[in-house]
């Protein structure tokens, strides 16, 4: 029992290691929960993370000799060396065996805590953020205002797809770039009669992570039309014309009045803010 008890730390590394390798080897899982720049470097981590851990359980799974003598330091200061019981003699080595696990035996317990998200990242990955983080308020990202250049049309009209982030900016332009220009937006719905909006209107998300899905903050647009809210936390590419709010306070989300709905699959990148029928999304 002992020696199971002094294994479980080094399995745990181990299965830790693996559950990163199961979401960064052959899958795009980890765009879940980080952004895509950490692909490599949880790679690497998993990698170590398995060596370690299988390391450590090979070397305890190893015959150990103990010292003969041993350092003690007695309460009044006084040091002094002593010799140690045999280790051939079955009742001392019991008795170092029982102190060893009782020695160990909590670490175990309280680090097992961690094979639950690594056991949850082996078996069922979880999903990643939407409508409930959405709907959530303190979450929503600053667009800076910057210059702008000229729009340009798709190619099979007159119709520009653009990021989440660069709409929102063109919203709040005081040039008003976007008067009268038809654009395609990507992201997923959620309600908008609990946030404030006007009845039949809805928004439309994106969530961006500078790191990884703890720091996620939303972007949004207010979308108004007389057709049905798509379903929460569906994905759909939405058309429309942006309508202009006078006297709108700066964090507003501006207005979109919509001309086409049409669901699409979730992006590969969830995370990642990229118009509409571009790689990225």
């Amino acid at each position: 029992m002992s020696r199971v008890r002094a294994l479980a730390p080094s399995l745990l590394v181990a299965l830790l290691g693996c559950a990163l390798l199961r979401i960064t080897l052959g899958s795009d899982l980890y765009l879940q929960y980080v952004k895509e720049g950490l692909h490599v470097p949880l790679i690497v981590s998993g990698l170590l993370l398995v060596l370690l851990g299988a390391g450590n359980a090979v070397r305890r799974l190893l015959p150990q000799r103990e010292p003969v003598l041993a350092f003690t330091r007695a309460e009044d200061g006084s040091a002094q060396w002593h010799r140690r019981a045999d280790p051939a003699d079955p009742g001392s080595r019991d008795h170092h065996e029982h102190e060893h696990g009782h020695h160990h035996g909590a670490v175990p317990r309280v680090a097992g805590l961690l094979a639950v998200p690594a056991l949850a990242l082996l078996f069922f990955a979880p999903p990643a953020l939407g409508a409930y983080t959405a709907q959530r308020e303190g979450t929503a990202a600053t667009v800076e205002q910057v210059s702008y250049a000229g729009l340009t049309a798709d190619a099979d009209g007159p119709t520009t797809a653009m990021s989440m982030a660069e709409f929102i900016g063109r919203g709040h332009d005081p040039n008003h770039s976007l008067e009268g220009r038809k654009v395609r937006l990507l992201g997923f719905a959620t309600p908008g009669a609990a946030s404030g909006a006007t009845p039949g209107d809805w928004y439309l998300n994106r969530l961006l992570v500078s790191c990884c899905a703890a720091d996620a903050r939303r972007l949004r647009v207010q979308v108004h039309g007389t057709d049905p809210a798509p379903a929460t936390d569906s994905w759909v590419e939405v058309t429309g014309v942006w309508r202009p709010v006078p006297d709108a306070p700066a964090t507003a989300a501006p207005v979109l009045d919509v001309l086409e709905v049409k669901a699409v699959p979730k992006p590969r990148n969830p995370y990642r803010d990229a118009p509409p029928g571009s790689d990225a999304s």
